[in-house]
């Protein structure tokens, strides 16, 4: 099986005999199998027009007319198998329906491995149904850059998504930072479990004495909270405000500081202190300016939280496939530098008036910005 990085539309028309579409998990995420000789063929083709090609580590052609060689044999295994009624609402990827239950007996269990996995079209069944937060359950998420594709092809952009673990991260401290990440996006999480028999009660309210002086803020979030006196648009009313400058703001200005030449790395160190952030190191001495992501730790869904963080920072719309086009901070920093350039250099239009350009900030209630936007 076979990984391209490409529209279904551009991939069914061009392969080889023997070789079939087996999922399409996103809009340019699609997985073929077949007889290895096409497998080959293929990837031989695509790697030379420098298409993202990966090879899956199965060998067996599931998802394809391989798999009728074996439906009797399934038959009889899977006979004995009597669904119930669902107690979760069960979506099919192979119907791109909801399925009650008793439908899932042998006969669908066979289809489920032999049709092909309509995975986007279900992710998007489920976004037109409002559903906003995905959870990919799984010993390592892989799925995550093509829901995230697949939701913003059905114009989501609020939607949280995340796994539940990673490779070499299978312990429950991964579990419950995999729950934090739902939390802090609007998701309300049972956290009884994680503390249930330990005879510990929740704070309810935290220690105010600094017991590590580590400065944890990200200057990807520049905010400023403001005396209502010292703030320019405080009035009577209101008696504390948080000044929240526009996405783009301070890396704006930061470019527009640096001397041309220097732009260049002024990105890159912003770069690698978002890598470092999204990877748990506490700075940026293990992530080279040529550090491959993908051989320094990442997986799809890190990609996929390495270029939110990086649409906050420059205020640009990019792709859920960022990390993949542009694999190092260098490639990346030259990417993004040429974006901005088309775009000026804070993230909007050239001559363009608004807030982002004039330097203007939206002012916030203190008690909205504590409660959450």
């Amino acid at each position: 099986m076979v990984s391209l990085g490409l529209p279904l539309a551009r991939v069914a028309d061009r392969l080889p005999a023997g070789v079939e579409v087996a999922a399409v998990n996103g809009p340019t995420s699609v997985v073929v199998a077949g007889d290895p000789a096409g497998l080959d063929t293929l990837v031989t083709a695509y790697e030379e027009q420098g298409v993202r090609v990966r090879r899956i580590p199965v060998d067996y052609a599931s998802h394809s007319s391989h798999v009728e060689s074996i439906e009797a044999e399934l038959a009889e295994l899977l006979g004995s198998v009597k669904p119930q009624p669902a107690v979760v609402p069960f979506l099919s990827t192979v119907e791109n329906r909801w399925l009650e239950g008793p439908e899932l007996d042998a006969g669908y269990w066979y289809r489920n491995l032999r049709q092909t996995v309509r995975f986007a079209d279900a992710v998007e069944t489920l976004a037109a149904a409002e559903y906003r937060a995905f959870v990919e359950v799984s010993a390592h998420p892989v799925l995550a850059h093509g829901i995230v594709e697949a939701l913003e092809a059905a114009s989501v952009r609020d939607a949280a998504v995340t796994g539940t673990l990673r490779r070499d991260e299978g312990g429950w401290d991964r579990v419950l930072l995999s729950a934090a990440a739902l939390h802090v996006r609007g998701v309300e999480v049972d956290w009884s479990a994680s503390y249930a028999g330990a005879g510990t009660l929740p704070a309810s309210e935290l220690p105010t004495y600094p017991f590590q002086h580590r400065h944890y803020w990200l200057e990807s979030v520049p905010v400023t909270t403001t005396p209502a006196g010292d703030s320019p648009m405080a009035t009577e009313t209101e008696p504390d405000t948080v000044v929240e400058e526009a996405p783009g703001a301070v890396l704006a200005r930061r470019l527009a500081e640096a001397d041309p030449g220097e732009r260049p790395a002024v990105l890159v160190e912003v770069i690698r202190t978002e890598v470092a952030a999204v990877l748990g190191h506490e700075d940026t001495g293990e992530i080279g300016a040529d550090a491959v992501f993908f051989d320094i730790g990442f997986v799809s869904l890190t990609a996929v939280e390495l270029r939110n963080r990086l649409q906050n920072v420059t205020g640009l719309e990019l792709p859920a496939l960022l990390a993949f086009d542009q694999p190092t901070p260098e490639r990346l920093a030259g990417h993004l530098l040429s974006l901005l350039d088309e775009t000026g250099a804070d993230g909007t239009a050239p001559g363009d008036t608004g807030a982002a350009e004039t330097g203007a900030a939206e002012t916030v209630p203190a008690e909205q910005r504590t409660e959450g936007k």
